[in-house]
């Protein structure tokens, strides 16, 4: 029998043969078997579904390759496996299109019976049946990280100026949102976000801390920083300026430079709020903007008016047609610290003059709000008085010149009393005669003068020598008119700003080089025409659009991720799938249910 066994073996291992065919075939297997006592081999085998019976069975089964679990496990595996890609994918191009467009993943209520369940939800809808397994913001996360990896590559371990804004989300937690500025391998000026940092203590030392923390991430050291910049009119600006000086530890050529332009607003906010003329001009204007534009009727009202009187305007020819003119005008509500709002403001209010006028004795008449009607009657006195129409001109005159800060500014008095003295005629205000000495004085040394010095006095208050050191030598580098503005002398004097780059012999070559370099951009077509070298967008005004209340309630690390890719679109481009799906499968510290 143990021929028997070992033929019977055989036959199951290959399905093909059939083993009724054997014993037909095989004589001696069969004689071997009828040999044995029929009802001792019958007793031995026992009947369907018994020990013999199943064992025979389950040894069939154990010879059948394709049964075997592991083979069956690896091809359902390979079937979930696909499946987790494809889903993967979905999820990874839903989170593309929405960190692209700034929007947030989450919404207020994300229930099934919930007809809005968020952004990200909505749209993977659309690509396919939702997965709630799917980790989205692991996806955000890496998606920021190959934007780093980028960035890290496209500074190459050179130097760097260091950018920070003061920025508060909705619930007024204190951040930090950093930028790093630098020349990339092509020589092109970059400014990239690099990441937002919640600040738990607003104190210089802890906010040095939380710098050197994010750098360290990316291993670069404030030792490659050859400048750094700050919003002096931030919550933290005290708190900045300390941060200022322990970054100048570390590296000596570090120089603070605020933004010129936001720092002249700044200079000149300090100077107007001095005088008490001016002073009171601009309380005059906030309480003339909330009583104007305090309501939806009364701008409707602005619009009317204005729009009449320009219709009147244009049939009396006192008015030119044009693409562009005659456009829809509206009084813009100045802030502090962008000062060419005041500008647009009072230009706006020289222009509407009598729309304004019309409005205030509307309110004047028949506001319900007594507030209102006083404040109005307040106002019209006040704006047919010479005292407003002075520093109306004053100030629209100052604004205009700050730009260039030309000598014009200080010489400018006959010019300023001519465009008084026109907007008194043209809408019956009366004069003040300048003949007489007090009143002169008053206007020309009081207020003109005064104005100016103290405008010189804040601009070198706020604009150090080494500051403006750096101002005067940077602009060597201006290409207008063939790089007319080029000067040797002041860019080797910038040069030994920095001592750490440019040795003696550095400083020797620099000279030459620096002859040759313009004698070549001079004499090559190419840059005949240019008017900038660089040309950067700042990022900090983006961040506004990503920095929603839905956004903020997804944490820290998300809102400073999403914050990356939405800012760095360009970056964010050049990140393919595949980078983001081995990212996400290698992530530290998180388990995938599939390795991909």
């Amino acid at each position: 029998m143990e021929r028997y066994f070992k033929r019977k073996a055989s036959c199951a291992a290959e399905d093909e043969i059939n083993w009724d065919e054997e014993i037909q075939y095989d004589p001696g297997l069969r004689k071997e078997i009828d040999s044995y006592h029929p009802n001792l081999l019958r007793s031995h085998m026992g009947e369907v579904g018994g020990l013999h019976y199943n064992a025979m069975k389950n040894c069939d089964d154990l010879l059948n390759r394709k049964q075997h679990i592991d083979v069956q496990y690896n091809q359902i595996t390979e079937v979930a496996k696909r499946a987790y890609f494809t889903r993967l994918n979905g999820s990874i191009d839903t989170a593309r299109l929405l960190l692209k467009q700034g929007l947030s993943f989450r919404g207020h209520d994300e229930s099934k019976e919930s007809y809005n369940r968020g952004n990200f939800k909505e749209f993977y809808d659309c690509l396919a049946e939702h997965d709630p397994i799917l980790h989205k913001r692991d996806i955000v996360e890496c998606f920021a990280n190959e934007i780093i990896q980028s960035i890290l590559e496209e500074l190459g371990g050179d130097v760097f100026c260091l950018l920070v804004d003061e920025s508060r989300d909705v619930s007024c937690k204190e951040q930090m949102a950093v930028v790093l500025r630098y020349v990339d391998k092509c020589g092109i000026v970059k400014e990239r976000f690099v990441g937002l940092v919640h600040v738990t203590e607003t104190t210089s030392s802890h906010l040095k801390s939380s710098v050197d923390s994010l750098l360290a991430k990316f291993k670069i050291s404030l030792k490659q920083c050859r400048g750094q910049g700050y919003d002096g009119a931030s919550n933290m600006r005290g708190e900045l300026n300390g941060l200022q000086s322990l970054i100048l530890r570390d590296s000596k050529a570090a120089y603070y430079v605020h933004c010129f332009a936001h720092q002249l607003q700044l200079v000149i906010v300090a100077t107007m709020r001095k005088h008490k003329g001016v002073s009171n001009f601009l309380n005059m204007i906030s309480i003339l903007l909330n009583v104007v534009d305090g309501s939806a009727k009364r701008r409707d009202m602005i619009r009317d008016i204005n729009y009449e009187q320009v219709q009147k305007a244009l049939g009396c020819g006192q008015l030119e047609t044009g693409t562009g003119l005659n456009q829809e005008q509206c009084l813009q509500r100045p802030e502090d610290t962008r000062w060419s709002s005041h500008y647009k403001t009072l230009k706006s209010l020289v222009n509407m003059f009598s729309t304004i006028v019309e409005v205030l004795k509307v309110v004047e008449k028949d506001d319900r709000d007594w507030k209102n009607r006083d404040q109005s009657s307040n106002l019209l006195v006040y704006f047919q008085s010479f005292d407003f129409v002075f520093y109306l001109h004053l100030l629209l005159t100052t604004l205009t010149a700050t730009n260039t800060l030309s000598l014009a500014l200080q010489h400018g008095w006959d010019k300023l009393l001519d465009e008084v003295n026109e907007f008194c005629d043209l809408h019956e205000i009366d004069r003040v005669e300048m003949e007489r000495i007090t009143n002169k004085h008053h206007y020309a040394v009081d207020c003109f003068n005064d104005i100016i010095d103290w405008l010189v006095q804040e601009l070198d208050s706020r604009f150090s020598e080494t500051t403006s050191q750096l101002l005067v030598c940077s602009a060597a580098f201006n290409p207008r008119e063939s790089f007319q503005a080029f000067n040797g002398e002041n860019l080797m004097s910038l040069a030994k700003l920095y001592p750490d780059d440019f040795s003696n012999d550095d400083l020797r070559d620099l000279s030459h080089q620096l002859r040759l370099y313009i004698a070549d951009v001079r004499a090559d077509d190419r840059f005949s025409n240019i008017n900038t070298i660089a040309t950067v967008e700042r990022c900090f005004s983006s961040m506004k659009i990503v920095k929603t209340s839905l956004s903020n309630r997804m944490g820290d690390d998300h809102l400073s991720h999403s914050l990356i890719c939405y800012i760095e679109k360009e970056e964010m481009k050049k990140v393919s799938n595949e980078a983001v799906v081995h990212r996400f499968m290698t992530m530290e510290g998180k388990w995938r249910k599939y390795d991909l």
